[in-house]
């Protein structure tokens, strides 16, 4: 209920029905071998296989010099993740582990480590691609197939590994490449490429990977529209760390124009450089519909800091806006922000902190941390103090330790330096942020005087699954954005609000 849950390892026999305990309050269990006669677990930071034959446990990583769990994961938690296991090869021989960056064979006795794919001079991980799903254990004598990503450089491919060998790259690109597949009976592979401006289409390809030939054509009508571009950024934030952003240039880019700007928030955003979204009214914060619009995109990665999600936040995306703003290609007083959920949260703060919004549009807001601590995510029936505490929120301790904290990370409390005009979107039957979150920033800020419209969509989860709804709160945001980014007359609903008895005529209406 409270942190992140562990287990208690036993051993049982299932003859006697005897059992005795392996280990305690263990965070990160891997199971079996497929022999069964070892056991895989994560302890302070490192490895360790349990014998069963022996009753011994042995650390296999602690005298390599890479780091095998997310020492960039940055929630308050007492075991950051491990990357996790390829497998096991024939026999309980070796286990495959992943650092962050690459694959180590290891005995389980903790011999003979050996880093197979050498990737971390080029920032390119390396990931096991399991090519049969009824695969129990890796044969090492047969070539494996790992997925390439350069964190850096977002390039993407699949390359080829012989054990004892150095892995032979047989795709790498600059879109993104994935969904690699084997034929049953044949040395025939098939794969997916696409790019914000190239919809995906599957490749298929020989053995050794040349003459890969395109087999499909999804999307052939949008050689008939203008369409952007992406291509990534890089900033820096206050506290030093590198970070990147992917911006998307506006259909028909004109150079030497500026251009209003939407800004879309969550958390590492980048690597949507590479992602193809056909525009659609039901995807009502789609990037291709902002740029056919008019609009550079610019989805920057975000990092966050132990009680203070809000305020690193907003930090960190004015460092990402101001990158772009040196380029000149945007408006600086032409500039969007948009979130949902926890990106929603961040949007909602982020226009109390900072002037640099034009307007903004928050989706299914966190807007109290004090009072959403103390309610239950409906969705699963959980309470939200360990979501809080050690999840998303980051808050580390419950609001009584640190009231501070959670207030001044709190739009709601905020509210007053809250210049910037901002809609808000909530589902009556949200069983993940409780709607009463919307409700109360809306009381608040029409208290303040603050320009905030709130548009409550009847019978609708976290995210919006009636066609109707989907489409009117796109129409809603490109509308919101038309008339503060772009200068477009102000509808009723923005200029005035609708009093509820004529909604429900005036939806009839639209």
């Amino acid at each position: 209920m409270f942190g992140r849950p562990y287990q208690d390892l036993y051993l049982v026999d299932v003859t006697s029905g005897g059992w005795e305990i392996i280990r305690e309050r263990i965070r990160h269990n891997f199971g079996a071998s497929p022999g069964g006669r070892y056991i895989l677990y994560l302890e302070n930071d490192h490895y360790l296989v349990y014998d069963i034959q022996t009753g011994r446990h042995t650390e296999i990583t602690t005298d390599l010099s890479a780091s095998f769990v997310n020492q960039d994961y940055d929630h308050p938690v007492e075991q950051k993740p491990p990357f996790g296991l390829a497998g096991w090869t024939r026999d309980d021989k070796t286990v495959l582990v992943y650092d962050k960056y690459d694959i180590w064979q290891i005995r389980p006795d903790g011999t003979d480590a050996v880093n197979l794919t050498q990737g971390s001079n080029e920032r390119i991980r390396h990931r096991y691609t399991r090519l049969d799903d009824e695969e129990k254990f890796i044969d090492p004598s047969a070539p494996l197939y790992l997925s390439m990503y350069g964190e850096w450089s977002k390039k993407y491919g699949y390359a080829r590994l012989q054990l004892g060998k150095q892995p032979e790259p047989v795709v790498w690109t600059d879109n993104r490449v994935d969904r690699l597949i084997k034929a049953e009976e044949a040395e025939i592979y098939a794969y997916v490429t696409q790019d914000f401006d190239d919809a995906p289409d599957y490749f298929v390809a020989p053995h050794d990977f040349t003459r890969a030939r395109q087999v499909s054509h999804t999307n052939p009508f949008q050689k008939e529209y203008a369409w952007g571009r992406s291509e990534l950024i890089e900033y820096e934030n206050p506290w030093g760390r590198k970070l990147q952003g992917a911006l998307f240039y506006p259909a028909a880019y004109e150079p030497g124009k500026q251009y209003p700007m939407i800004v879309y928030i969550y958390e590492i955003r980048s690597p949507s450089v590479h992602r193809y979204q056909a525009p659609s009214e039901r995807s009502y914060y789609n990037t291709t519909v902002f740029t056919s619009e008019g609009y550079f995109v610019l989805q920057p990665d975000i990092i966050f800091k132990a009680r203070d999600p809000g305020r690193s936040s907003v930090q960190t995306i004015e460092a990402a806006v101001e990158e772009v703003l040196k380029t000149g290609l945007v408006d600086p007083a032409r500039v969007g922000l948009v979130g949902h959920s926890w990106g929603g949260y961040q949007a909602a703060y982020a226009v109390t902190q900072t002037d640099i919004f034009s307007a903004a549009v928050a989706g299914a807001p966190l807007t109290n941390l004090i009072s959403m601590y103390g309610a239950i995510f409906w969705n699963t029936g959980f309470p939200e103090a360990g979501h809080f505490e050690i999840g998303q929120e980051r808050m580390e301790v419950p609001y009584w330790e640190d009231p501070d904290a959670y207030i001044r990370n709190s739009p709601v409390f905020n509210v007053k330096s809250l210049n910037t005009p901002l809609l808000v979107e909530v589902g009556d039957a949200d069983g993940n942020v409780d709607m009463r979150q919307g409700i109360e920033y809306y009381n608040a800020a029409r208290r303040a005087g603050k320009q905030l419209v709130l548009l409550a969509y009847e019978g609708e989860n976290h995210g919006l699954a009636k066609k109707h709804n989907q489409i009117d709160y796109h129409r809603r945001i490109l509308t919101w954005f038309g008339h503060y980014l772009k200068g477009e007359p102000a509808p009723q609903w923005i200029s005035d609000g609708v009093p509820y008895p004529e909604q429900d005529k005036m939806r009839n209406k639209e």
